[in-house]
């Protein structure tokens, strides 16, 4: 070894034992003074009716068309969560019981436990006839922007930005 007596070694842990302890004090003492500040009762707010003094909030005007997360509403759900303002979404299946009749007017499992074919051919048919409806919004949504002229990102920097470098007709022209 180095040559340290046996009883240097000992004493060397003691004290840094004792060095931890002192720093834990003091960290455990300077916590407790940040908590006791924290909870300090304000001294400001008069006690009794002064009314001037402490006015009191009144709570917003909730109406039926507001914004999501506005002042005082709460988050607006709609019949169909998947489902865009614009129509555009999802197909979520309504909740049906599997016995009686389903949505479509036929039973979903046969009386043999198999899957009615006629009731998947029908919900297929509905999925088929969400996704036209998406297609033809999305299609009526893209002309009213183009009509607009807000479809392109062109149009977008134009409005912001201002008229930056050349435009369409210069890169075709191919000067």
């Amino acid at each position: 070894g180095r040559g340290y007596s046996k009883s240097f070694i000992p004493s060397l842990c003691r004290s840094q034992n004792n060095l931890g302890r002192s720093m834990m004090r003091s960290l455990l003492l300077a916590t407790c003074l940040a908590a006791a500040s924290a909870f300090v009762p304000p001294s400001a707010v008069p006690v009794g009716g002064a009314q001037s003094a402490v006015t009191m909030q009144q709570r917003p005007k909730v109406t039926q068309k507001a914004k999501p997360l506005s002042p005082g509403s709460n988050y607006p759900s709609t019949k169909n969560i998947q489902k865009q303002a614009s129509g555009f979404g999802s197909f979520l299946q309504r909740f049906q019981k599997t016995e009686g009749k389903s949505k479509y007017g036929m039973p979903i499992f046969l009386p043999n436990g198999n899957i009615n074919p006629k009731y998947l051919a029908a919900e297929r048919a509905e999925m088929a006839a969400n996704q036209k409806l998406n297609m033809k919004a999305e299609a009526a949504k893209t002309k009213k922007m183009k009509a607009k002229g807000t479809f392109f990102l062109d149009d977008y920097i134009r409005k912001k930005v201002g008229n930056v470098g050349s435009n369409k007709e210069y890169y075709q022209s191919g000067r």
